[in-house]
């Protein structure tokens, strides 16, 4: 059993070594998103990296500006908040193709084109980054990871995704996570070696949900994030990391 254990500390070693060397490639060389999509907005990606101290969006150059007023960049992080930025029509021909992310937006999860005119969204797109730089593990979880999509009976929209918040290792249930409408459901976590940890109440009062969770510190790491029905004792759901995530 020792030896077992002492096994698997050398392979997550390597795991974190390879993380940290993949996390350093990633933050030079940019995280891209899938393409854009929405009723105006529909071709090209996003590029994410850091120059310096700070954090930069650009535009590839298959994008195609909306022909409608005003259309602006707008960023969403991973607690849901908006924010509007740039105009991305500029004079002439000219578009603000790159953008940087100002120091009070924590993270991005969500890059939006949105019309200041109609107050309309015109397409958006995935993106998980934040302001976080430098070339260890820890730097590439600030990063961000992102799990499958959720997958059960009761539980099969959304994902989940892992930063680290002030020191702190957090997930955070994306837009699109349904709470399913059953009683008691709860966040529920597996490790690598199959533990489990039944932890917060997703809902709270009103219509309220705990949307983010501090991972304990006694979970060593986090393979699954199950939503876990506490009344029935039945899975409802569940995402997971492509590699454990501490």
């Amino acid at each position: 059993m020792l030896s077992f254990r002492l096994s698997g500390g050398r392979a997550l070693a390597t795991s974190l070594v390879a993380a940290a060397a993949l996390s350093s490639a990633t933050l030079a060389q940019g995280s891209k998103s899938p393409t854009f999509h929405g009723a105006k907005v529909n071709a090209g990606t996003v590029t994410c990296k850091h120059e310096g101290k700070s954090l930069v969006l650009m535009l590839s150059d298959d994008f195609v500006v909306p022909d409608t007023p005003a259309p602006h960049w707008q960023v969403v992080d991973s607690r849901g908040n908006a924010y509007l930025l740039e105009l991305l029509k500029v004079k002439g021909d000219k578009i603000h193709k790159t953008i940087t992310v100002p120091s009070y937006v924590h993270d991005v999860a969500k890059v939006q084109i949105w019309c200041a005119w109609a107050e309309t969204l015109l397409g958006e797109t995935d993106l998980v980054c934040n302001h976080a730089a430098g070339n260890t593990a820890e730097a590439g979880m600030q990063f961000g990871h992102k799990s499958s999509m959720f997958a059960g009976t009761k539980a099969d929209k959304g994902f989940v995704t892992h930063t680290i918040e002030n020191g702190k290792s957090v997930l955070v249930l994306s837009d699109d996570f349904v709470v399913p409408d059953t009683p008691a459901p709860m966040w529920q976590l597996v490790d690598s070696s199959g533990n489990v940890y039944l932890l917060n109440r997703l809902k709270i009062k009103g219509d309220k949900i705990n949307k983010t969770l501090v991972i304990p510190p006694y979970v060593k790491d986090v393979a699954k994030v199950q939503i876990w029905c506490a009344f029935a004792e039945v899975l409802l759901g569940e995402a997971s990391f492509e590699q454990p995530v501490l």
